[in-house]
């Protein structure tokens, strides 16, 4: 079984995709960009990309009861991986995960990605 996840609390997808699918015991978060919810730039900030980003993966993850607790695996995308970037990036990713205490499996990739600097994708496990 599987149902598709929506919310009007993250951007609605761009393409013929789902924000997220749950299974029976899995939930499939797709790529969310560095924007608002509503779609609108939080600017260049890659700490702000990252927490908009994260913040519409929790609100996504919400509409089925769980939170970033319940991430297993997430993959990252940077439009560049130069130092700055990365430790930018991290330091706002291990903001969201300071109160957890298994964080996911990452894998964070260098990507061409369109009209933003930071794109997530995760899946969580539910109970």
């Amino acid at each position: 079984m599987k149902e598709a996840i929506e919310t009007l609390n993250a951007p609605k997808p761009s393409g013929p995709y789902s924000q997220g699918v749950k299974t029976d015991s899995l939930i499939f978060v797709s790529g969310q960009d560095g924007v608002k919810a509503n779609g609108e730039s939080v600017g260049a900030s890659i700490a702000a990309q990252t927490a908009a980003s994260l913040e519409n993966i929790k609100s996504i993850l919400a509409e089925k009861d769980a939170g970033l607790s319940n991430l297993v695996y997430v993959t990252c995308h940077l439009s560049d991986l130069n130092e700055e970037t990365v430790q930018g990036f991290n330091k706002a990713y291990e903001s969201y995960f300071e109160d957890v205490d298994v964080k996911p499996a990452r894998i964070t990739i260098g990507s061409q990605l369109l009209e933003t600097d930071v794109e997530i994708t995760a899946i969580a496990s539910v109970d």
